[in-house]
């Protein structure tokens, strides 16, 4: 007989995406195996005893996978033991996939489990989670995958729902790439993966070897410092992450903190909150690609010793870098491939408003102030956390979308943002110009 849990909502400060978790008022049925159906005749056949590997039902050369995008993220659709279709945000940062939000009236039925502590980013204590074996994925019609592992967190620290401002029940990732040549075409906003032994050309634009320990995906290349030092470091692929780069100043004694920096919150890991500064790097090779004179995180040492293992990279390579590439992830035969796109010369700019808004009921055109920064121009304009947005630009909340507040605080400096809150019974109104901190 299955058994009932109920996971408990926590509240949560956030600022980027590090990763993305949440869990919310959720029930999970958790039972022993079941039968699903069989894969279809002119299918790929996967033997019983191979565990998370994804294939094909139908005798494709490719399937292209559609995805929402919000704020670098890439989500896509998915199915857990024939449950409803639900979204998960595609991240090459995380090699176990995990439950992480269930709606209101959702509910999934897993298999068998145990419950075991889990680490990541952040300067906070393990976690508790179950681990479920034998559950069967359906991406699409096309791709099934069967016997897989999930983690499922049994404490609400991200509500990344809120924070995207649409339902997402958790992340998934090596899992879905290491079988296939997967091609992200951002432009598009579709995934395209391919079966290695029926793709016979080479991938449009250059090649990087990619190395993949403990299913994930690494890149090493070249950084160049403030001070003129240019550093050899082996980056994490990460898609999950919104931002350009990270780096960890703990891996390696020539990373060093730009001259002027900015100390800020930078998000939230397993582990707890994740905080450091801001600084500008001078460049960030990838091949024959250069970018010059952006914005990269330094996490603090505090958030960096709870990751096992995090001594053997020297930082992340997030999605506002590879969002402006046609990307190729080749796991199969080791290789990351790169072809500028449309986005490759936009200016790198983070939120310079210094306010962050959630959208407190997913998918409802009501939004919420969540944090304020000290001395931003937010602040300086008088906004508070709790306020009630209740127009943007002369845009009133209905026609607006958490996208089109993110677009505009991460736009350009100097750029007017103007505001209609709802503070208690009052209604306030108040304007900023964004700025650029560093």
């Amino acid at each position: 007989m299955g058994k009932i849990l109920s996971l408990l909502p926590f509240s949560l400060k956030w600022r980027q995406f590090v990763i993305g978790l949440a869990i919310a008022h959720s029930l999970i049925s958790c039972k022993s195996g079941q039968n699903l159906g069989q894969p279809a005749k002119d299918a790929q056949v996967q033997p019983v005893f191979i565990r998370n590997h994804f294939y094909f039902t139908k005798k494709a050369r490719s399937v292209e996978i559609p995805f929402k995008y919000v704020n670098n993220l890439m989500v896509i659709p998915l199915r857990i033991n024939g449950s409803d279709t639900m979204r998960f945000i595609l991240d090459t940062g995380v090699k176990t996939a995990l439950i992480t939000g269930l709606s209101h009236g959702e509910s999934v039925q897993i298999n068998d489990t145990r419950r075991i502590k889990i680490r990541g980013l952040g300067d906070g204590s393990d976690l508790d989670a179950l681990l479920s074996y034998g559950n069967r994925f359906d991406i699409s019609t096309n791709i099934r995958g069967d016997n897989h592992d999930i983690l499922i967190l049994t404490e609400d620290i991200f509500f990344l729902s809120t924070k995207l401002g649409m339902r997402v029940s958790g992340i998934i990732g090596y899992d879905v790439f290491k079988n296939f040549i997967a091609e992200i075409r951002y432009e598009e906003r579709k995934i395209v993966l391919h079966r290695p032994e029926k793709y016979k050309r080479r991938p449009p634009g250059i090649m990087l070897p990619l190395i993949i320990e403990e299913g994930k995906p690494y890149v090493e290349t070249f950084i160049e410092q403030e001070n003129g030092q240019r550093l050899k470091v082996k980056l994490l692929v990460d898609t999950g992450a919104s931002y350009a780069l990270s780096l960890d100043r703990l891996s390696d004694p020539g990373i060093v903190l730009p001259p002027k920096t900015v100390d800020t919150y930078l998000g939230r890991g397993l582990s707890g909150d994740i905080h450091g500064q801001l600084g500008r790097l001078k460049s960030l090779e990838l091949g024959k690609y250069k970018f010059k004179n952006f914005t990269a995180s330094y996490p603090d040492s505090a958030s960096l010793r709870q990751v096992a293992g995090a001594v053997h990279r020297n930082g992340l390579l997030g999605a506002d870098i590879l969002k402006r590439f046609h990307v190729t992830l080749d796991y199969p035969n080791s290789r990351l491939y790169l072809k500028p796109n449309a986005d490759y010369k936009r200016p790198f700019f983070y939120n310079l408003s210094g306010m962050e808004v959630v959208a407190p009921i997913p998918g409802l055109p009501s939004f919420t102030v969540s944090e304020v920064s000290a001395k931003s121009p937010a602040a300086e304009a008088g906004v508070q956390r709790s306020d009630e947005v209740l127009e943007l630009n002369g845009r009133k909340v209905y026609f607006l979308t958490l996208n089109d507040f993110t677009e505009l605080f991460h736009s350009k400096p100097g750029k007017k943002v103007t505001l209609t809150v709802k503070r208690g019974e009052q209604v306030l109104k108040m304007s900023f110009v964004l700025r650029q901190p560093i």
